[in-house]
């Protein structure tokens, strides 16, 4: 597997700006306006959950590849 961190980072910072906004214009529409720096934050935190459960789930894989076990 070829693993390119350029293409993560950019993956991630582009994810975290998408969901930013998404939110930030979320809370505007339903007339409740909330700080950028508080959806970012929201953003930040949803997507370290989200990577932190893929690097699990890929570390699980890998392991129980090597094991033999289905």
């Amino acid at each position: 597997m070829n693993y390119n961190r350029r293409a993560d980072a950019v993956s991630i910072v582009l994810w975290w700006g998408s969901l930013t906004l998404l939110f930030w214009a979320g809370r505007h529409v339903r007339d409740s306006p909330a700080a950028l720096v508080g959806c970012a934050a929201s953003a930040a935190l949803l997507i370290s959950l989200g990577e932190t459960a893929h690097w699990l789930r890929c570390r699980i894989h890998r392991a129980t590849r090597r094991s033999g076990t289905p």
